[in-house]
C-alpha cells in the first residue's frame, strides 16, 4: 500500500525564513488588494454623487422654465372667476406647489422678492424706475425669479 507522504522530502521543504518572507508578502499583496478595493467603493460613491447631481441639474433645466411660465400665467390671471373656474385655478396653482416642492427637493432655491433689496451679484435687471415712496436699491417688480442650487 501506497501510504500518504507527511512531511515533504527535504528537497522540497523551504527554510522557515523563506516561509515566512512568503507568508509576508502574500499578506502584503493582501492588504494592498484591501486597500484597493476601499479606494474604488469611495470612488464609486464619488461618481454616483457626481451622476445624481448631474441628473438633478439637468432635470431643473427643463422644470424651471415650467415654474416660470405658472408665475407669468398668475399675473394676468382674471379678477371676475366664477366660483369653478375659481377652483380651477386653485387646483393649478396646488401643482405649481407642488413641481416647486420637488425643485427645492433636488436642491433648487429661488430667490428674488418684491421689496427685497436689490444685488448685481445676484439678480438681473431688465429695466430700471424710480418710486419716490420706496428706497432706492429695491426690487420693485419681479419679472422672473431667480434659482439657485444648494
Amino acid at each position: 500500500m501506497n501510504e500518504p507522504i507527511i512531511n515533504p522530502p527535504a528537497s522540497e521543504a523551504s527554510p522557515p525564513d523563506e516561509q515566512a518572507k512568503k507568508c509576508d508578502e502574500y499578506l502584503l499583496g493582501w492588504k494592498r488588494a484591501l486597500a484597493d478595493y476601499d479606494n474604488l467603493k469611495k470612488d464609486l460613491v464619488r461618481e454616483i454623487t457626481k451622476m445624481r447631481h448631474a441628473v438633478c441639474e439637468e432635470f431643473l433645466l427643463i422644470l424651471l422654465p415650467l415654474l416660470d411660465h405658472f408665475d407669468q400665467a398668475l399675473k394676468f390671471k382674471p379678477a371676475d372667476l366664477s366660483l369653478t373656474a375659481e377652483s380651477w385655478v386653485n387646483g393649478i396653482l396646488l401643482i405649481r406647489t407642488q413641481l416647486e416642492e420637488a425643485a427645492n427637493t433636488l436642491g433648487a432655491e429661488s430667490f428674488g422678492r418684491d421689496g427685497e433689496p436689490f444685488d448685481s451679484r445676484l439678480h438681473e435687471s431688465v429695466s430700471s424706475r424710480r418710486d419716490e415712496q420706496k428706497p432706492d436699491h429695491l426690487i420693485l417688480e419681479l419679472v422672473s425669479r431667480g434659482w439657485k442650487l444648494t
